[in-house]
C-alpha cells in the first residue's frame, strides 16, 4: 500500500515483470521494504496495449515514470507504439532505443521519464530472453534443457520458435531445488546471476530513472 501513493511508477506488462524488477534490484541492495526509500510503485497492466493506452496520462501524473515493456519480434515497431503514446504527453524520445535504456527530462522540475525494451534495447525478444543472460555460464544443466526443449518440439511440442526463451527457462526452473519457482524468487534463491552485463545496464538504467 505505501507503494502504491508513491510518486514515481513503473509501468510493466504483467507480474512476471513485476516481481522480476523487484528482485533483481533487491539483489543490487535497493531495499525494497524500507517505507523511508523513495521508490517507485510497479504495476503490471494486464499486457502491452493496456499499458500504451495509459502512457499519456501516466506521464503527466507521476513525477518519475518508466516504461518496461517486451520487444517481441519488432524492436522497432515496439519503440515506435510508446514513442507515439509518449509524444502524445509531450515526451520526446529519441528515433531509437539505446542499449543503456532511454531515461529523458520532463516539462517539469525532476520530472524524468524511461523506457526500457526487453530484453536489452537493441534486439528483439522478452523478459525471458532477459533471464536467460543471467543463468551462470558454467550450468550444463542449462545447456540441456535447451536441447529438451529442442527434442520436445521435434516430438511435438506445441510452442512456437519466438517463445524457445520459454521453454528453455521453464525447463530449467522444473529442475532446480525446489523446482518450477517463479522468476522473481529464484532470482532472490540466487539460481539466476545478477551481474550479467544485461543486468546491470538494467539496474543503472533503474538507478539513473528513479534515484
Amino acid at each position: 500500500m505505501i507503494r502504491e501513493i508513491s510518486p514515481y511508477r513503473l509501468l510493466v506488462e504483467g507480474s512476471d515483470d513485476k516481481h522480476c524488477v523487484i528482485h533483481l534490484v533487491r539483489r543490487h541492495g535497493i531495499d525494497w521494504d524500507d517505507p523511508h526509500v523513495l521508490l517507485p510503485y510497479v504495476h503490471g497492466c494486464g499486457g502491452f496495449d493496456s499499458l500504451v493506452a495509459s502512457l499519456s496520462v501516466s506521464a503527466k501524473s507521476y513525477g518519475r515514470l518508466g516504461v518496461m515493456v517486451d520487444a517481441n519480434t519488432d524492436l522497432h515497431h515496439r519503440w515506435l507504439q510508446v514513442k507515439d503514446a509518449l509524444a502524445r504527453a509531450g515526451v520526446t524520445l529519441p528515433g531509437d532505443p539505446q542499449s543503456a535504456g532511454i531515461v529523458v527530462p520532463g516539462m517539469y522540475a525532476d520530472w524524468r521519464v524511461g523506457v526500457w525494451l526487453m530484453p536489452d534495447n537493441q534486439n528483439q525478444g522478452q523478459l525471458e530472453d532477459f533471464l536467460c543472460k543471467l543463468v551462470p555460464p558454467c550450468d550444463k544443466c542449462w545447456t540441456y534443457a535447451g536441447e529438451a526443449a529442442r527434442r520436445a518440439r521435434e516430438l511435438g511440442a506445441k510452442f512456437p520458435d519466438k517463445s524457445f526463451s520459454k521453454a528453455n527457462i521453464h525447463t530449467w526452473l522444473a529442475w532446480q531445488e525446489p523446482p518450477g519457482l517463479p522468476f522473481g524468487t529464484a532470482i532472490t534463491a540466487m539460481y539466476f546471476g545478477v551481474d550479467s552485463p544485461e543486468a546491470l545496464r538494467f539496474v543503472r538504467w533503474f538507478k539513473q530513472l528513479f534515484s
